[in-house]
This record gives C-alpha cells, sequence and structure tokens, in this order.
C-alpha cells in the first residue's frame, strides 16, 4: 500500500492536500498553450541556480566564510557546545546515558571543556533542525548528481560551488562521528535540535537561542539506516575528490569505511523514530541506506566483501514500487548496481562485478532462470512513472507522486531516467531523457498555473517559499514581499490537478527543503549533459545584490516601520496606539537592542500625566521568557527643548530586531490634561489608521522619527535634534552573539485564538506562529473551552475526541496515528478508537481524519464536527 510510504512529516500529505485543496489557487484558462512560447528552458541556469538553496541553509560557525549570501551567517553557533549531559524536560544535553558518557568523554570531549561539537552541517527546511535522514540523503545525491554529470558543473562553472556545498555536508558527517584509538566508530550524531522546540518559532536562524539537542546512535542503540546513509555520502565523497584533493578524499573513505563496519558488525537496527526525529521524519526501512553504502565502497575497493553484505538484504524488485527519496533508496541502489554489473568499468580505477545478479541469485536461493537485470529494473521504474503505474499523471502531464513534495519526487525520477541513458544509450537521450525534459520543463513554468517552481528562476516563478531565514517576516501567515530571493529553491510543487498556492503560510504547497533540492541539482545537470547548447549560459555576477542586503558583510541599518490610531477622550485627553516592528538587515544578532518614542509634552501641565502601556509584544508571546519592556516618560534633551519627552521599549537578553516582531503600545493619557500627538516627533509621516486596521500585517511603514539604540547607542532614524547613526565603520558598539540554549514553550489556551484577540487582551492568550501544524489543544483547558467534546466508553472510561494517541493534547502527532490507522499500519484500541472518531458516525473512515486535521490547523473550532 502506498501510503505506508508517506512517512514522516509528509505522511500527512494526502490528508492535508484534501483539506487545504479548497482554498487552492484556481488555473487560469488558456495558459498552458502560451506558456511554452514564453518559458526559458535553461539547464544551466538552472543548475547554478539549485545550489544556491544550500547556501540559504547553512548552519554552524563557519557559515559566513562559506556560502555566497549576504543576508546569511553564522548561526546555532551553540551547536559547537552542547552539554555532555544526558537531557532532561529542558531539552538541553543529549539522548546519551551518563555512564557511557563517563565511559566515552575523552573521545566525546577531547578538550574536557563539558560539551561535544556537532556544529556544522545544514538545516532540514525553512525550520532549523538537522535531521539525519534527509541531511545524509542529500548529502549522498548531491554528491551522485556530482559525480555523474561532472563535466556540466565544469562547463558552467559550478563545480566550485557545488565542492563547497559537499564538503560542508561531509565535513559535519565527519565531525560528527566518534572514534576510539583504533578508528573504531563508538558514537554517531544524526540529529542536533527539536522539531517541537524548534517549530514554534518564526526566526532568523541568526538570532535562534533555543534549545537544541544532540541525538547520537552507539552500539546499544546502532540504527542501522542512519550509519549507512551517511557512510554512503563520504564514499561517494572519495570519489567526487580522490582526483583534485586526495588528502580529503582519503579521510573521506577512511570515515564511511569506518562507519559502515559499525553497521555491519553491530545488530541490524531500524533507527528509533520515537527519538528525535519523532513523526518528523519516520524511516521504515534500513537494508535500502544499507545497499547503498555498499555498493558504493564496492565500487571504490573492489572488496567482494561489500558485495555479500547486499546479498542476504537486497530486494529486487522493489524499484518500481516507489521513488528513489529519503525514505526509499532501491532505485539509486539498482542504477550503481547496475553500474558494477558492466563489462567494464566506466571510470578508471574504479570496480565492476558483472557476475552480481548471477552470485546473488545463488546466495538468495534464487532459480538461475528467473530473468533479472539491475537496469531492466530501473527501466520498468521509469516507464512506471511516466505512465501514472505508480503516483499518477496530472491533466497537464506532470508525474506526480505525493501532494507534499510533488516536484522532490519528479526531479528524483528525472534524475534515475538521465542516469539510465548514460549507461544504456550511449550516453544519449531516450524516451526517457525526453520525458525528464518534459517534466522540467513544467516545473519551469510550462504548466497550467504558468508558474516556475524554481525560486528566482523568472519572473513568473514561485516568490513566497515556506523559509524563515529568506522571508524575513515577523510570521508565516505575513503575505507581504518576502526580504530575500532564495535563488533556485525547489518549492513543494502543484497537486494531482496541477494547482498551487504560492503563499509563505502554504507548507504543502511552498514547503522547500534539502531532500527538494537534492535530485533537482543532478536532474538539472544530466539534461544540460544532454540538452545543453550555446544559448543556455549562467546568470553573470550571480547572486545579484539585493536591496535588503545592506552593507557589505550583511549589513548594520535598524529602523522602525509602524502606524498609528488615534483614541481622543473627552475634555481633550486621549491616547495614540502605536503599532510598530523593529526591523534590520544585519546578520549579527543583538541582544542590547531598545526603541525611543518621541513626543511632545507643549500643550500640557504635567509631562508625567503621560502614561504608555503595552498592548501586544509578539516576542513575548511567541519567545518566552523574552519580554519587551515600556518604560517612561524620560525628559530627552532640555537644552535643546524641554518639552520633548520619549518612552523607551526593551527587550533585554532578545535579538528583537533580527527577528522583526511586532510590539503594540498606547501612549497618551486618560483625562485631566490635553493630548495633540500631531506636534510629536514620532507620530510625523506615520499612517493614521483604525482600531479595526491593528491587527492586519502589513500595514507600517518606515518610520524614520521613531529611533533605534544597541548597547545605548543609536543605531536606526533621526532624533529630534537631527542626531543620526555614525557610519558603519566608525560604530564602537559591542556585538552580543547568543550562545544560551534557553528552552520555549507556548502555552496555547484555545485553538482559535487570533492575533486580534492577542493584541487586546493579556500575553498569555496566543496562537503559536509556526506554519506547520504545531498547535497544541490541551485536553484540561479544552474541556473548559469546549474546544474538544468528552465521552466514555462502554467500560466508563473517559475520553477525548481527536486525542488518538491518548496523550492529553490534540495536535499533529493524533493526527499522524490516525493516518497510520487508516493505512492499516497500526491497529487502534477501543478507546483511541472512540477518540478517533472525528466526525462522530461510529466509522473510522477519512471523513474523521479531515475533521481531525481540519481542527489541528485552526479551520474549525472543536471535535466531533460534520464540517467537512
Amino acid at each position: 500500500m502506498k501510503q505506508k510510504k508517506h512517512v514522516g512529516k509528509r505522511l500527512l500529505a494526502g490528508l492535508l492536500g484534501a483539506v487545504l485543496l479548497q482554498t487552492a489557487v484556481s488555473i487560469p484558462s488558456g495558459l498552458q498553450a502560451s506558456a511554452a512560447d514564453e518559458v526559458e528552458y535553461n539547464y544551466a541556469k538552472a543548475l547554478q541556480y539549485s545550489i544556491y538553496f544550500y547556501d540559504g541553509n547553512m548552519c554552524g560557525t563557519e557559515v559566513a566564510e562559506n556560502n555566497r549570501y549576504q543576508w546569511r551567517g553564522n548561526c546555532h553557533t551553540y551547536d559547537a557546545q552542547v552539554p555532555l549531559q544526558p537531557m532532561g524536560e529542558d531539552k538541553v544535553g543529549t539522548n546519551l546515558s551518563q555512564s557511557f558518557i563517563d565511559q566515552y568523554r575523552d573521545i566525546l570531549d577531547p578538550d574536557g571543556d563539558g560539551y561535544v561539537d556537532v556544529s556544522g552541517g545544514f538545516h532540514d527546511a525553512g525550520d532549523h533542525v538537522k535531521f539525519g535522514m534527509p541531511e545524509n540523503y542529500a548529502a549522498s545525491t548531491l554528491g551522485w548528481g556530482y559525480y555523474e554529470f561532472r563535466d556540466s558543473y565544469k562547463k558552467t562553472g559550478q563545480d566550485d560551488h557545488i565542492e563547497t556545498i559537499l564538503r560542508y555536508f561531509n565535513d559535519y558527517l565527519m565531525k560528527c562521528t566518534f572514534r576510539d584509538e583504533n578508528g573504531e566508530v563508538v558514537a554517531h550524531c544524526y540529529q542536533v535540535g527539536d522539531g517541537d522546540i524548534d517549530h514554534a518559532y518564526w526566526n532568523s536562524p541568526e538570532v535562534d537561542t533555543m534549545a537544541r539537542p544532540a541525538f547520537f546512535l552507539t552500539g546499544d542503540k546502532p540504527q542501522t539506516d542512519y550509519v549507512a546513509s551517511a557512510a554512503a555520502s563520504l564514499a561517494i565523497n572519495y570519489l567526487n575528490f580522490k582526483d583534485t584533493d586526495p588528502d580529503y578524499a582519503a579521510q573521506s573513505l577512511d570515515y564511511a569505511k569506518a562507519l559502515f563496519q559499525f553497521a555491519k558488525s553491530h545488530e541490524k537496527q531500524l533507527s528509533d523514530n520515537a527519538d528525535g526525529p519523532k513523526s518528523y521524519y519516520v524511516s521504515s526501512k534500513w537494508e535500502d541506506d544499507y545497499c547503498w553504502a555498499a555498493a558504493w565502497l564496492f565500487k571504490i575497493t573492489g572488496d567482494e566483501s561489500y558485495l555479500q553484505e547486499i546479498y542476504p538484504y537486497y530486494d529486487y524488485y522493489a524499484a518500481p514500487c516507489y521513488v528513489y527519496c529519503w525514505n526509499d533508496m532501491w532505485n539509486g541502489v539498482q542504477c550503481i548496481l547496475g553500474e558494477i554489473s558492466e563489462d567494464k568499468p566506466a571510470k578508471e580505477g574504479e570496480h565492476v562485478y558483472p557476475q552480481f545478479i548471477e552470485k546473488y541469485k545463488e546466495a538468495a536461493g534464487k532459480s538461475p532462470y528467473e530473468e533479472m537485470d539491475c537496469w531492466a529494473s530501473v527501466a520498468k521504474a521509469i516507464t512506471t512513472y511516466m505512465t501514472g503505474g505508480v503516483g499518477t499523471i496530472t491533466p497537464a502531464g506532470y508525474f506526480w507522486l505525493n501532494t507534499w513534495g510533488s516536484a522532490r519526487y519528479n526531479t528524483a525520477a528525472q534524475l534515475c531516467a538521465l542516469v539510465y541513458d548514460k549507461y544504456n544509450n550511449n550516453g544519449k537521450p531516450s524516451e526517457y531523457s525526453e520525458w525528464a525534459k518534459e517534466q522540467m520543463q513544467y516545473l519551469m513554468g510550462n504548466n497550467p498555473m504558468n508558474r516556475a517552481y524554481i525560486v528566482g528562476y523568472s519572473e513568473n516563478a514561485a516568490k513566497y517559499p515556506h523559509h524563515r531565514a529568506a522571508s524575513g517576516l515577523t510570521r508565516a501567515e505575513d503575505t507581504r514581499e518576502q526580504r530575500h530571493v532564495l535563488y533556485g529553491a525547489l518549492v513543494g510543487g502543484p497537486d494531482a490537478s496541477d494547482k498551487h498556492n504560492d503563499i509563505t503560510a502554504d507548507w504543502i504547497y511552498n514547503e522547500v527543503t534539502i531532500d527538494y533540492n537534492a535530485a533537482f541539482v543532478g536532474a538539472s545537470a544530466g539534461l544540460y549533459a544532454y540538452f545543453g547548447d550555446d544559448s543556455m549560459q549562467v546568470t553573470p555576477d550571480f547572486p545579484p545584490k539585493e536591496e535588503n542586503n545592506g552593507e557589505e558583510g550583511g549589513g548594520n541599518n535598524y529602523w522602525v516601520e509602524a502606524f498609528a490610531v488615534n483614541n481622543p477622550c473627552a475634555g481633550g485627553a486621549g491616547t495614540t496606539k502605536i503599532s510598530m516592528k523593529v526591523m534590520t538587515d544585519s546578520i549579527t544578532p543583538r541582544t542590547d537592542v531598545t526603541v525611543r518614542y518621541f513626543f511632545n509634552t507643549k500643550e500640557m501641565t504635567s509631562p508625567n500625566s503621560v502614561e504608555a502601556k503595552e498592548l501586544y509584544d509578539q516576542a513575548a508571546t511567541e519567545a518566552a521568557p523574552a519580554d519587551g519592556v515600556i518604560s517612561g516618560p524620560f525628559q530627552y534633551d532640555a537644552s535643546y527643548d524641554p518639552n520633548i519627552y520619549y518612552f523607551e521599549v526593551a527587550w533585554d537578553g532578545y535579538t528583537i530586531a533580527n527577528s522583526n516582531k511586532k510590539y503594540q503600545c498606547s501612549v497618551g493619557l486618560y483625562y485631566g490634561d490635553q493630548w495633540d500627538a500631531s506636534n510629536d516627533w514620532s507620530y510625523q509621516d506615520l499612517p493614521v489608521l483604525t482600531d479595526s486596521e491593528m491587527f492586519g500585517d502589513g500595514n507600517e511603514v518606515k518610520s524614520d522619527y521613531i529611533c533605534v539604540y544597541a548597547g545605548g547607542e543609536l543605531v536606526g532614524g533621526t532624533e529630534p535634534n537631527g542626531s543620526t547613526p555614525k557610519p558603519a565603520e566608525t560604530t564602537t558598539t559591542s556585538t552580543t552573539t547568543a550562545t544560551t540554549t534557553t528552552t520555549t514553550t507556548t502555552t496555547v489556551t484555545n485553538a482559535t485564538t487570533t492575533e486580534s484577540e492577542v493584541s487586546t487582551t493579556s500575553a498569555t492568550e496566543v496562537t503559536t506562529t509556526e506554519s506547520k501544524p504545531a498547535t497544541t489543544t490541551s485536553l484540561t483547558e479544552a474541556t473548559t473551552t469546549e474546544s474538544t467534546t468528552t465521552a466514555t466508553t462502554e467500560a466508563g472510561a473517559e475520553i477525548y475526541y481527536g486525542d488518538v494517541n491518548q496523550d492529553g493534547v490534540v495536535d499533529l502527532a493524533d493526527a499522524i496515528v490516525m493516518n497510520k490507522a487508516l493505512a492499516n499500519v497500526i491497529t487502534l484500541s477501543e478507546s483511541a478508537g472512540k477518540c478517533a472518531d472525528c466526525y462522530d458516525d461510529g466509522i473510522l473512515d477519512d471523513k474523521d481524519a479531515t475533521i481531525l486535521m481540519r481542527f489541528v490547523i485552526g479551520k474549525i473550532n472543536d471535535v466531533p464536527s460534520k464540517e467537512l
């Protein structure tokens, strides 16, 4: 059953797609015929752009020196100092036991400072966890594409860039592998960060200070899929660098062998999906990863023992059943075994074994007359994709497998088709490569939406990827233009009806991840190899400088965007509400930022009667203990004008400016004196709106008269006496890089609370703004807010509708359990089945799944329900 393959955070794709389809953009009429004439089919450009996505997702202490974007800088630098201790409820530390830490402390912490260094690598997606399975898959797939179509990278001048990315991936894998004095692996870190914590934020990575625990595999918990997939990437890395940097290549191979030896010598074991990855990336097998690594190691070494490791676990018939991806490597395995089964090696110094299939039949007890051929299996798979035997073919001819990341599967199928032709059609395109070209042209814009699904590729390309660093927005739901262009990012793609939503908040259609882009890069290289010509050129002087990049090195400009709402009172008193966002183009986080709002007291009898009150602090509601505190009034400069005062808002220890959070306050007085905002310095040029407009996004405009300070020094705006910030080269204030690991939790009192309610109520009444369905509803609270309804089983046990996993909350985890039950992956208990009956008709079916997901994402207010 195909649903069993839709695992982890992709498991809900079909369900979520059905829920959200009602909001999808309709297909413009008459566009498909004209699109083909207007779309630029430039595979050199696609290759160039596709690599840049990885610059946007670099993590660690060496980002600034390795990536090519000015708007990205070092981030999560505290991954280099994860406390070497078992993690507690605060999620600080590791999943290692104290006894293991004590035994191997000298290896894990060679400098004895009490920390383990697992910095580097790449963020998974628009979020910032480093998940092991997609990290390893992306690393090996990028390496595979470079191995197969290296000339394309060289001819387009992209070899240096891809090698930077490959080194960054594989250096991280080696750093995360801890070996004893004999070179044997004792531990390997496969994940850094916690998805539940991470998804509660919408921040740029440079300012994150959340807890980021480190998860390790050990001999007691070997997790074969993780360790084997890491070995495969490092083996491929050897092949890509052996001729240009033999020492580095040898180091990569040494680690690859050590990791595979660990997998070989320990119990074969599936990764613990309940540990680090939870429901985000649920791996369903290890055999494909194990064979993937063994095949590459034989190709390099010629050591037949690696092939002998393949025989017991090789699934010859698996490739046509699904598409090459992080959780199903079989099509890639068949390609490499096809290369190994050739009469002679394609490249000098590599090894082949033409009798592989015969030896496999013998080892597996197969009939010697059974027809088997690795390349025939690949051809069957591609034919299956082309005809809709797996997935479906959309009305416009697009191969669609899964709503969540359809473009990811499509480009992976392309890569396998292109590799097939390299070895089976004398390096010339057959119908398979022609099909791959048509599929890529669809993604470039030849589709009913007239939309390129490659960010930045053309004027009609998707512009709103679900990506925190690129968005520069306060929340995913903000519909304004993103601050940065995430060039080359392959968004999730269209659905089975050729529809797509280009909005940041839609994590189904516009998710971007390191595994989505991985095969896309190699497919672009393959298409250039077969169909490239002189008309296809890379973009010169790339990437272009953006307005939001600021000065060289990322910028150091700070400003405020704001608007005002006037609320006059009887007798001349009144207040002015200010809604503002503190902004910066700096990539260096500062925790000493304050904002001053200046007002004039000339019409008043007593300046001390003026009050300032906080109405809403987005930082406090999303990232407690962050807290904006407003104080004053303070006199500005009596020698300049004794009537000018100001209020100051400070976020002590929180990088408010870099995360661009909203703050709303009122300034004025309610009785007994005069209030006139029109003569206030900071009021000038502000749009004056109504109370009902306080709660929307995008109403603020840049103000030059609300000033920003860092360490008490003016860094943005113009003061009443005309003072402006010092030029960048003379600014002497120090920067503070966050190195603490503060655990932040978000309490949701009602799944339907809106931002407008937040702005006028207490700071504890708030929804999370992470666009993935991270909202949870406490059942204890739900019974008082009527978010869910209680019921009882025949035995009299109290249950709660929607709480399918019966952990006391209704959230994404329940939807995952529901989907697994519908796919016959698991069987629910009586009480869990009663909880799952969200349609309340006594039957467990897709209606229940739809209702539950609509509740989780806030489309409906309670369960059970009949609102499909």
